[in-house]
Protein backbone atom coordinates (compact mmCIF):
# COMPACT_ATOMS: atom_id res chain seq x y z
CA UNK A 1 0.00 0.00 0.00
CA UNK A 2 1.15 3.37 -0.71
CA UNK A 3 -0.62 6.29 0.86
CA UNK A 4 1.11 10.24 0.44
CA UNK A 5 0.51 13.42 1.18
CA UNK A 6 0.62 16.53 0.05
CA UNK A 7 -0.52 20.06 1.00
CA UNK A 8 -1.98 23.36 0.45
CA UNK A 9 -0.88 27.09 0.67
CA UNK A 10 -1.68 27.15 3.95
CA UNK A 11 -0.15 24.17 5.08
CA UNK A 12 -3.39 21.92 5.65
CA UNK A 13 -2.49 18.76 4.49
CA UNK A 14 -4.02 16.57 2.15
CA UNK A 15 -3.79 12.72 1.53
CA UNK A 16 -4.20 10.27 -0.69
CA UNK A 17 -3.41 6.48 -1.77
CA UNK A 18 -0.68 5.92 -4.62
CA UNK A 19 -1.19 4.14 -7.87
CA UNK A 20 2.81 2.55 -8.29
CA UNK A 21 5.83 4.08 -8.24
CA UNK A 22 9.27 3.45 -10.18
CA UNK A 23 12.77 4.62 -9.32
CA UNK A 24 15.11 6.01 -11.71
CA UNK A 25 18.39 4.04 -11.04
CA UNK A 26 20.54 6.99 -12.37
CA UNK A 27 18.75 9.63 -11.08
CA UNK A 28 17.52 8.51 -7.82
CA UNK A 29 13.91 10.02 -8.41
CA UNK A 30 10.75 8.41 -8.30
CA UNK A 31 8.00 8.28 -10.48
CA UNK A 32 5.18 8.54 -8.29
CA UNK A 33 1.63 7.57 -9.57
CA UNK A 34 -1.82 8.59 -8.16
CA UNK A 35 -5.81 9.01 -9.73
CA UNK A 36 -5.85 12.59 -10.27
CA UNK A 37 -9.82 11.76 -10.09
CA UNK A 38 -9.39 9.59 -6.99
CA UNK A 39 -7.43 11.87 -5.09
CA UNK A 40 -7.77 15.32 -6.79
CA UNK A 41 -6.94 17.24 -3.61
CA UNK A 42 -3.70 15.95 -2.98
CA UNK A 43 -2.85 15.44 -6.55
CA UNK A 44 -4.19 19.58 -6.74
CA UNK A 45 -1.74 20.03 -4.77
CA UNK A 46 1.36 18.42 -5.92
CA UNK A 47 3.00 21.35 -7.77
CA UNK A 48 6.75 21.23 -8.24
CA UNK A 49 8.54 22.86 -5.48
CA UNK A 50 6.65 21.30 -2.99
CA UNK A 51 7.04 19.28 -0.13
CA UNK A 52 5.68 15.55 -0.09
CA UNK A 53 5.54 12.57 2.09
CA UNK A 54 4.84 8.55 0.72
CA UNK A 55 4.15 6.15 2.92
CA UNK A 56 4.88 2.48 2.06
CA UNK A 57 3.35 -0.66 3.82
CA UNK A 58 3.63 -3.82 3.45
CA UNK A 59 0.00 -5.20 4.17
CA UNK A 60 0.93 -8.21 5.55
CA UNK A 61 2.16 -7.60 8.54
CA UNK A 62 2.35 -3.29 8.41
CA UNK A 63 6.23 -3.03 8.14
CA UNK A 64 6.35 0.40 6.22
CA UNK A 65 8.93 3.40 5.33
CA UNK A 66 8.06 6.48 4.92
CA UNK A 67 10.05 8.88 1.97
CA UNK A 68 9.96 12.62 1.96
CA UNK A 69 11.03 14.55 -0.95
CA UNK A 70 10.20 17.71 -2.94
CA UNK A 71 8.28 17.07 -6.28
CA UNK A 72 9.83 18.54 -9.21
CA UNK A 73 7.72 17.67 -12.12
CA UNK A 74 3.51 16.41 -12.03
CA UNK A 75 2.23 15.90 -15.54
CA UNK A 76 -0.18 13.55 -16.65
CA UNK A 77 1.13 9.60 -16.71
CA UNK A 78 2.25 8.55 -20.40
CA UNK A 79 1.48 5.27 -21.70
CA UNK A 80 4.26 3.08 -19.96
CA UNK A 81 3.30 4.68 -16.47
CA UNK A 82 -0.65 3.93 -16.89
CA UNK A 83 0.44 0.14 -17.97
CA UNK A 84 2.78 0.12 -14.60
CA UNK A 85 -0.30 2.00 -12.72
CA UNK A 86 -2.64 -0.44 -13.79
CA UNK A 87 -0.56 -3.44 -12.57
CA UNK A 88 0.32 -1.96 -9.55
CA UNK A 89 -3.03 -1.60 -8.78
CA UNK A 90 -4.33 -5.24 -9.92
CA UNK A 91 -0.97 -6.55 -8.49
CA UNK A 92 -2.72 -4.87 -4.80
CA UNK A 93 -6.20 -6.14 -5.50
CA UNK A 94 -5.00 -10.06 -5.21
CA UNK A 95 -3.02 -9.13 -2.37
CA UNK A 96 -5.54 -7.39 -0.49
CA UNK A 97 -8.33 -9.83 -1.80
CA UNK A 98 -6.31 -12.68 -0.27
CA UNK A 99 -5.89 -11.49 2.94
CA UNK A 100 -9.65 -11.17 3.25
CA UNK A 101 -10.52 -7.58 2.51
CA UNK A 102 -13.43 -7.32 -0.04
CA UNK A 103 -13.28 -5.46 -3.47
CA UNK A 104 -15.90 -3.55 -2.02
CA UNK A 105 -13.78 -2.38 0.64
CA UNK A 106 -11.07 -1.42 -1.73
CA UNK A 107 -12.75 0.40 -4.90
CA UNK A 108 -12.63 4.06 -2.68
CA UNK A 109 -8.84 3.63 -2.01
CA UNK A 110 -7.48 2.11 -5.11
CA UNK A 111 -8.00 3.48 -8.92
CA UNK A 112 -5.68 3.51 -11.79
CA UNK A 113 -8.12 6.10 -13.75
CA UNK A 114 -6.45 9.51 -14.74
CA UNK A 115 -2.86 8.73 -13.41
CA UNK A 116 -0.65 11.67 -13.07
CA UNK A 117 2.90 11.42 -12.33
CA UNK A 118 4.95 13.18 -10.01
CA UNK A 119 9.06 12.74 -10.16
CA UNK A 120 10.14 13.27 -6.69
CA UNK A 121 13.18 14.08 -5.18
CA UNK A 122 13.70 11.80 -2.27
CA UNK A 123 15.43 13.82 0.89
CA UNK A 124 15.10 11.41 3.35
CA UNK A 125 13.46 8.23 4.57
CA UNK A 126 12.54 7.17 7.53
CA UNK A 127 10.90 3.57 9.49
CA UNK A 128 7.76 3.86 10.05
CA UNK A 129 6.96 0.27 11.13
CA UNK A 130 4.86 0.37 14.68
CA UNK A 131 7.08 -0.09 17.53
CA UNK A 132 10.55 1.51 19.04
CA UNK A 133 11.82 1.87 15.70
CA UNK A 134 9.23 4.10 14.43
CA UNK A 135 10.13 7.73 13.26
CA UNK A 136 14.02 6.80 13.00
CA UNK A 137 15.81 7.84 9.72
CA UNK A 138 16.83 5.55 7.86
CA UNK A 139 18.79 7.33 5.13
CA UNK A 140 20.07 10.68 6.07
CA UNK A 141 18.94 14.06 4.81
CA UNK A 142 19.94 14.84 1.38
CA UNK A 143 23.06 17.43 1.29
CA UNK A 144 21.86 20.79 -0.14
Amino acid sequence: MILFATRDGTGRPMIGRGSGVRVDRQSGHLHFLASGSQWPDAVGEALAGRPIAMTYVRAADYKACQIKGRILAAGPADEAHRARGEAYVAEQLARMLALGVTRMQLSSTLSDQELVCLTIEPQAIFEQTPGPGAGRRLIPEAAA
